[in-house]
């Protein structure tokens, strides 16, 4: 007799793509921010704030989301309470680094002082991350996923697009599109046609902000 898998929800996939698209950034912003501390570059500074300061911002927008949409929605759904107390506990301990690093790019400059800060720092946030996404996963899939369906997955992915900055309609798509590994993946993402159009865009941002390991 043969068995059935259940079909993986395209919207754990996308989670699961945005996780990946922010813990490599994470790495790429604090290995640029360590270099151009000991060899500086005015134009690649400048690039990096600016890249890195938007992957801050996506950060902090996609848990604020979580914590005020997904996970009371799921609460209501009767989802277990130790799991989204979970999830909230490691959002805040998140925040708390994400909002120190989201000051000190903003005055960066070319100190090297400032720029090896936030080598440490960002390095540090991704370590937590991907501890955080770990669970996330888990959890999404396992505790959590019997309140999860189509229908909560678009009500989470609508207030998303609603309540993000302007500037995510033309980065988003070619980002999440940047760290899809599957075809699987790649086919459970939005916006498909803004991505193709912008992926080029995107590296560009990419190559100015991290040179040849973009």
């Amino acid at each position: 007799m043969g068995t059935t898998t259940e079909p993986v929800a395209n919207g754990y996939l996308v989670m699961v793509v945005v996780h990946r698209a922010m813990a490599r950034d994470l790495q790429q912003i604090s290995d640029a921010a360590r270099e151009l501390s000991q060899r500086p570059d005015d134009r690649r500074t400048a690039a990096l704030i600016q890249y890195a300061d938007r992957v801050f911002q996506l950060i902090d927008h996609h848990h604020e989301g979580e914590d005020d949409v997904l996970w009371p929605m799921l609460r209501d759904r009767g989802a277990p309470a130790e799991a989204l107390d979970l999830m909230t506990s490691e959002h805040h301990e998140l925040a708390e680094l994400l909002h120190q690093l989201q000051k000190i790019i903003g005055s960066a400059g070319n100190d090297p002082a400032v720029l090896a800060e936030v080598a440490d720092k960002t390095a540090t946030l991704r370590q937590l991350l991907v501890v955080h996404t770990a669970d996330e996963e888990r959890e999404l899939n396992g505790r959590l996923k019997p309140a999860l369906g189509k229908k909560e997955w678009g009500v989470f992915e609508r207030q998303m697009v609603k309540s993000a900055p302007k500037w995510t309609l033309r980065f988003m798509p070619p980002w999440m599109a940047s760290a899809a590994t599957t075809p699987q993946e790649r086919k459970a993402l939005p916006a498909a046609p803004v991505a193709w159009l912008m992926r080029g865009w995107l590296q560009r941002q990419r190559e100015a902000a991290f040179g040849a390991s973009a």
